[in-house]
């Protein structure tokens, strides 16, 4: 389908290096995008298919990519620290969520996560998210909005005081003490149902599995993601000089049941 007005639309233009300079862009006819190379007329942009390639008013190439995910978390508009897709997609996968399902997030801050678990629960998903910055839900708000996520409430609420939503498929937790939560996440969670946390400091992960497991978590685990880019071309295949290294601790554990009785 080719690009309309209206359509967000990543814009590359490439350094003597070859490093990409990326600009993602609302595509609106008679606005101008100003880069380091000139600017781009989007009027220009309408009709085309994704994957063209454009000019700069100074005659600097500029490819045209329709964005991926990743590629909006990385742009997102911020009020906090995010988490990044390195560790979104593994916290996806370990959760066991499904399309459909309902999960509740504590910790909303500019809403990386609760965009991505909005995007793969789909339309009959359910996200809760609970923050208590306003100004932090805010943010997510707006950046919920310009994706057109419909499947989101925000909650702004100390879940510390509790959450309203029972017998969740997940939940997701990214506060500094997520310690102080597993109780009542242990006993809102189907059974079975997962938890996730995460957390920036060695200090909070000892507190956090203690707990997990004292409240009633099985098969608690710890993990890092590191992600390393490579540079390639004719001449030589290399580490980039940048990586995304820390970002944070991810810890998830499976709620079982107390032992039977008979």
């Amino acid at each position: 389908m080719p690009i309309k007005e209206g359509d967000t639309a990543l814009l590359v233009v490439y350094s003597k290096k070859g490093r990409p300079k990326k600009f993602l862009v609302r595509v609106k006819e008679g606005k101008r995008v100003h880069t380091h190379k000139g600017y781009i007329d989007l009027s220009s942009l309408i009709g085309r298919d994704w994957g063209s390639v454009v000019q700069t008013n100074k005659g600097v190439p500029v490819e045209v990519h329709r964005p991926t995910l990743s590629d909006i978390i990385e742009k997102l508009g911020r009020a906090t620290q995010i988490i990044y897709p390195k560790d979104s997609g593994f916290i996806l996968l370990k959760s066991g969520i499904k399309p459909g399902d309902k999960v509740v997030e504590i910790g909303t801050g500019s809403g990386a996560l609760t965009i991505v678990l909005a995007t793969f629960l789909g339309p009959e998903g359910e996200v809760y998210s609970y923050d208590v910055r306003e100004s932090s839900l805010k943010m997510a708000e707006r950046n919920l909005k310009a994706l057109q996520l419909t499947n989101v409430v925000l909650k702004l609420k100390d879940a510390k005081l509790g959450i309203d939503e029972e017998d969740v498929d997940a939940v997701f937790i990214d506060v500094p003490d997520p310690w102080e939560l597993l109780p009542m996440v242990h006993e809102r969670l189907k059974p079975n149902g997962i938890f996730v946390a995460f957390v920036p400091s060695c200090e909070q992960i000892s507190r956090t599995v203690v707990k997990a497991r004292d409240v009633g978590f099985s098969m608690v685990e710890v993990h890092e993601i590191l992600d390393r880019e490579y540079e390639s071309d004719e001449r030589r295949t290399r580490p980039h000089p940048r990586m995304i290294a820390h970002t944070g601790f991810i810890i998830i554990g499976r709620k079982i049941n107390p032992p039977s009785s008979t």
